[in-house]
């Protein structure tokens, strides 16, 4: 068995875990090993996409954000922990497409305006607000907005006091490449880090689920069995959301409920690989069958020849004395005769 799994690659393992069901007798089969390194292998792939379209879109939101801020942002001033931008200006940009889709720059908010922005962005994905003395950023992996205050950043940085024209100077320095390198492996091994585990829970629970549905069509599973093939079942969901995620990232499309329809797949999956090990079950049973009916037949064969040969062997015995008796008796006969032609002989003339 373990020749056979490594002849099977990584990318044919994809083909036949989407396809083939009954492959998935094959999968159960495996060790726990190999189904957590396959599936780290596709988390790997999944992630890497992903970095890299979240990566391009970034880029995209820092060139779009440099533009505006050369083109539409007129005063920027920071002094003994205060920013000023645009004499206290309202700014508020919205952009669906952008990795960014809300940012609001008010330096001279009340709390009242502040609480009226947190309400707005908490309705987006990500966004940020930028005050005069702190920053607050709102990310689609936190569960709560983070606030980063200027009098902390400064003191990590040494910072004192900046104007535009010190951050275009400090803009137009960085080395994009390294940003964006930079950028990416920090994505990829949060984002890893985020969708392993959590896919890693799907496969517990739909194992547990596979394990429950053996037991009620009848099949003594072990739940070893039904986690491999939660790793697999969960290959064609892992792929569509890929794609979802790559095409929402660059065109906005949505489909509602679309974690229903992906939990819905694996579940498919699962019972069905589990009921096809149980219809190759009963066909191996059958086939069973029909070879103990064989073999019954070829006993009730065997035990009639055998009855025929003891019915032959009882009549051979009776067969053979007969002629023996007759040749005694013959013999017998031909000495009463030798007998008598000798008295006969020896009669007086």
């Amino acid at each position: 068995m373990q020749d056979k799994e490594e002849k099977v690659s990584f990318f044919k393992r994809i083909i036949l875990s989407i396809k083939d069901f009954e492959k998935y007798q094959f999968f159960a089969t495996e060790t726990v090993g190999k189904a957590v390194k396959y599936l780290a292998l596709i988390m790997v792939i999944f992630t890497a996409i992903i970095s890299i379209t979240f990566t391009y879109k970034f880029g995209v939101s820092v060139n779009n954000a440099v533009n505006y801020f050369e083109e539409n942002i007129n005063e920027v001033t920071y002094k003994e922990n205060n920013l000023s931008v645009n004499f206290g200006e309202e700014i508020i940009l919205q952009n669906e497409d952008e990795l960014m889709p809300i940012a609001i720059i008010n330096t001279q908010a009340t709390e009242e305006n502040i609480e009226k922005y947190k309400d707005e962005i908490s309705k987006y994905e990500n966004g940020i607000i930028i005050l005069s003395n702190k920053v607050i950023y709102k990310n689609e992996m936190l569960s709560q907005s983070m606030e980063y205050k200027y009098e902390d950043i400064a003191q990590n940085y040494n910072i004192n006091e900046f104007n535009k024209e010190d951050v275009l100077s400090l803009i137009k320095s960085i080395n994009q490449i390294n940003l964006y390198i930079s950028f990416f492996i920090v994505v990829f091994l949060y984002m890893f880090i985020i969708y392993f585990t959590s896919t890693l829970i799907d496969v517990v629970m739909l194992g547990v689920l596979g394990f429950i549905f053996a037991r009620i069509v009848g099949i003594k599973l072990r739940y070893k069995a039904t986690f491999n093939m939660g790793v697999y079942a969960l290959t064609l969901p892992i792929i569509l959301n890929l794609i979802y995620i790559v095409v929402n990232a660059f065109t906005g499309f949505t489909i509602q409920y679309f974690q229903w329809m992906y939990t819905t797949i694996s579940y498919i999956y699962m019972i069905v690989a589990i009921l096809m090990i149980k219809a190759d079950l009963i066909n191996k049973q059958a086939e069973l069958m029909k070879i103990v009916e064989e073999q019954e037949k070829v006993r009730e064969e065997l035990k009639e020849q055998e009855r025929k040969k003891e019915e032959e062997k009882k009549k051979e015995p009776k067969d053979t004395k007969e002629p023996e008796e007759k040749k005694e008796n013959k013999k017998e006969d031909k000495k009463q005769k030798d007998g008598n032609v000798g008295d006969e002989g020896l009669a007086p003339q």
